[in-house]
């Protein structure tokens, strides 16, 4: 529901393009129903004149060899473009380079890749997009496997994967922002966090965000005692039932531990 939010927001807003960071599944072996979401959301996008590109996250790739990943068959059919390869793509005067998820073995020959890529957009006169599913040191050091400054440095926007919350940062080195725009909707136990996605400015010489915010499941975080935990649960059930969203849409998630 999040994700259709998002994908009506954009239509309605009449952005030229959508850019999905990764991760587009929450596995490599997507059931029907998750594959026919997206193919009909992108669907919609082309109807209505608004293209898409994509590169994968580590959850859309199977560790099974020679397996193709599911989000192919999105490219195959024109209903968006794969972008994950390190090259360029040109849309209108936009630059857009992607790369797949990059893990931390397979971090040989990246300062050189990124070198290249450094060089194209040197060349190229107008904004200049650069799209990763990694995650930055300096934004999650738990999660971080690159540095801010090992990226390219003249890239307008850098659209990012991989970590679950939002974050923006102009950092002194990069010529435009660095952005993780999160999940559309709650990963395992966030708590109270907002959830949306961005939708950026690129008309003028500097790319500006703006975040629009979308209406996401409740998630209610509850330590119990043992010893009140009859109580307890009874209080938390008649919380749930105040709850205008659990009655109209049954959108509930609650994590007990």
């Amino acid at each position: 529901d999040a994700f259709n939010q998002a994908i009506d927001r954009s239509i309605k807003d009449k952005v030229d393009f959508v850019i999905f960071a990764g991760d587009i599944f929450e596995n490599p072996k997507p059931n029907g129903n998750a594959i026919l979401q997206m193919a009909n959301a992108l669907k919609r996008l082309k109807e209505n004149g608004i293209d898409s590109f994509f590169i994968l996250g580590e959850h859309d790739v199977s560790n099974i060899k020679h397996q193709n990943p599911v989000p192919y068959i999105y490219h195959n059919l024109e209903f968006s473009k794969y972008v994950g390869r390190g090259e360029p793509v040109y849309y209108k005067d936009v630059m857009i380079v992607g790369f797949d998820k990059i893990r931390k073995n397979e971090m040989t020959g990246l300062e050189g890749k990124f070198s290249h890529v450094e060089s194209l957009a040197n060349k190229h006169a107008g904004h200049k997009i650069l799209v990763l599913h990694q995650g930055i040191t300096e934004v999650n050091k738990f999660a971080g496997e690159v540095n801010s400054t090992d990226l390219p440095k003249n890239f307008t926007y850098y659209a990012m994967g991989h970590l679950h919350d939002k974050f923006l940062k102009q950092y002194e080195h990069l010529k435009g922002p660095l952005v993780y725009s999160g999940s559309t909707d709650m990963i395992s136990n966030q708590g109270d966090v907002e959830k949306g996605f961005f939708e950026v400015d690129i008309s003028g010489t500097d790319a500006k965000s703006e975040w629009k915010k979308l209406d996401t499941r409740l998630q209610i975080l509850e330590k119990m005692e043992f010893e009140k935990i009859d109580s307890q649960i009874q209080e938390l059930n008649e919380k749930i039932s105040k709850l205008a969203k659990f009655e109209e849409k049954n959108r509930f998630r609650f994590f007990f531990f």
